[in-house]
């Protein structure tokens, strides 16, 4: 009789054959992320060049996020810690890197720009510029906006559930 459970588990024909073949795959270096994050700052901190190159990603126009997710993703796949760990310790890290950039007098900038953010800047620039060469499209293009905007105020208010009294 044949073992119902002699089989392979799902997916096991996709894992490697040599377990620990990858540096992830082994236990990481460190089991606590904050323990992670002391080493990570004591190391920073203990060498100079280390600091100096982290200044200047920042003068360079790196964001403290930038810094932050290479630094994650790096200590994860030399197995320094784990993904959930590498997560856990970027606020920690993100904290260490602007007060690093202020003891400095460094300047930074948190966050990397969204994509939305540089498409309305180009929306506004098109406008800026239709303003200045096409006075004549422009207002006609403020007019047809303006009518849209009052047709939708007007539909919301025909469609609202309650009605005010006047």
């Amino acid at each position: 009789m044949t073992d119902p459970l002699g089989r392979p588990v799902p997916l096991q024909s996709l894992a490697t054959e040599d377990e620990g073949q990858w540096k992830w795959n082994k236990p990481p270096q460190y089991a606590d992320f904050k323990e992670f994050v002391e080493t990570f700052e004591e190391r920073v901190e203990g060498d100079e060049t280390i600091k100096d190159d982290m200044l200047d990603m920042l003068i360079v126009g790196a964001t403290i996020e930038d810094i932050v997710n290479t630094v994650a993703l790096t200590a994860f796949t030399e197995g320094k810690v784990t993904p959930d760990a590498a997560e856990l310790a970027k606020p920690a890290i993100a904290t260490f890197l602007i007060d690093l950039a202020m003891d400095n007098k460094v300047p930074f900038t948190v966050f990397s720009s969204l994509p939305s953010d540089n498409d309305l800047d180009k929306t506004i620039d098109k406008i800026t510029l239709m303003k200045q060469t096409n006075p004549e499209g422009y207002k006609a293009g403020m007019e047809d906006f303006n009518q849209q905007a009052m047709q939708e105020q007007e539909t919301k208010s025909r469609n609202a559930f309650i009605d005010m009294e006047s």
